[in-house]
């Protein structure tokens, strides 16, 4: 069984050979229509991209988010990819998000090279496994949700008109 989380099952497609219980590395692809063409949005910081060309978590009116929404350029559906506050680890045991919480506008990102918003995304998810899941929380979740507490997930884009390539975009460590 590979840790895809809930929310990236109808959408990750795993490639390689490589994948298994604690990593799993595929392609996004809209459930949709299939496409692997998406605008990108997010709340993130790039102030610091041109350096180290790394999207960081950004602060916010003292609050901070990381959230990457991928839109299909196909059909438009819009796909939650990853938000902070919702996605891995702490958020999904050691966070309280059962209530509303307001999300900050997104932004489009552009290719830096070509300055176009066309990419596809190749997320990888790292996890501790489903024993280490039901050994540190025996009791408090259901065994079922282990692909939930995901400890790692980095995201490569790459643009699909100039074809720059960013290996980790995004390289977040949720726990």
């Amino acid at each position: 069984m590979l840790p895809i989380p809930r929310h990236l099952k109808d959408i990750l497609r795993p490639i390689g050979t490589y994948n298994s219980e604690f990593v799993v590395i595929g392609n996004i692809a809209c459930d949709e229509c299939s496409a692997e063409n998406f605008t990108i949005k997010i709340v993130g910081d790039s102030s610091e991209y041109k350096e180290d060309r790394v999207i960081k978590v950004a602060e916010i009116n003292d609050e901070y988010y990381l959230i990457i929404k991928a839109k299909c350029n196909d059909c438009n559906k819009e796909h939650l990819i990853f938000d902070k506050d919702f996605h891995g680890w702490d958020s999904f045991v050691c966070a309280d998000n059962s209530g509303e919480m307001p999300r900050p506008e997104c932004e489009i990102w552009k290719c830096d090279k070509c300055d176009i918003a066309n990419h596809s995304l190749t997320v990888g998810i790292n996890s501790q496994g489903k024993d280490n899941f039901k050994q540190n929380l025996e009791g408090e979740f259901d065994e079922q949700d282990w692909t939930e507490a995901f400890e790692w997930i980095t995201i490569k884009i790459v643009c699909n008109l100039c074809g720059d390539t960013n290996d980790e975009w995004v390289s977040y460590e949720t726990m």
